[in-house]
């Protein structure tokens, strides 16, 4: 019997990624859409499977796939405060369609429940309190491919220098008693080593030696 003229087959596939997996990934017209549990697939398909169906079984799957992806990436932000980066990335290892990925992280956004300015707020306040320098922050917010502009003004009202220039010092103290037995230029050479790889300006570091 063929299908009504409105209708089309698209090809799916449904295949465990590993032997002994309780779940199967959905690939359809040789695109990976995400993965379901091979309980809630039985009741819909042989498994494994593979062949043509119509728009009105792929909408099917694609709700499901929808709705698990919702509550996944629910769970995820209920632990702790994520950004659009990390949310993305954390649906892609899940094998989500690009198309379900963006139409979901549009919506949680909307809903306020993924908001980079509130991100960017907590994670600076973090970092700051952890005693980072302002190079050690600006590149893990780089790293999460925050914009500047969302990030630049907050920051600087945020961090104060004179904070840095004390933590350095308390630092080079106690790198003094690590290195006491080395001469005081191979101290030098490996404290200012120490701290600027945290990110410290080679500025904040010559005035806090200074001073220690």
């Amino acid at each position: 019997m063929s299908l009504p003229a409105h209708q089309k087959t698209m090809y799916l596939k449904i295949q465990t990624i590993s032997e002994h997996d309780k779940n199967s990934l959905i690939t359809i017209d040789q695109q990976s859409w995400g993965v379901l549990s091979n309980r809630t697939l039985l009741t819909m398909y042989p498994l494994p499977f593979e062949g043509e169906i119509d728009d009105s079984k792929v909408a099917e799957l694609k709700a499901l796939l929808e709705t698990q992806a919702c509550n996944q990436l629910l769970k995820y932000l209920s632990d702790r405060e994520h950004c659009t980066s990390q949310c993305q990335d954390f649906l892609k290892r899940k094998h989500y369609h690009p198309i379900l990925i963006n139409q979901i992280i549009s919506e949680y956004q909307k809903l306020k429940y993924l908001d980079d300015s509130r991100f960017v707020k907590i994670l600076i306040s973090s970092l700051i309190e952890r005693r980072k320098s302002k190079t050690h922050i600006i590149t893990k917010l780089h790293e999460l491919h925050l914009p500047s502009a969302l990030w630049r003004e907050t920051l600087n009202d945020m961090y104060i220098p004179d904070n840095s220039l004390e933590y350095v010092k308390e630092s080079i103290l106690k790198l003094k008693i690590r290195y006491h037995e080395l001469p005081e230029y191979k101290q030098k050479e490996k404290i200012f080593a120490s701290l600027m790889r945290k990110g410290f300006d080679l500025e904040v570091i010559n005035e806090a030696w200074r001073y220690s």
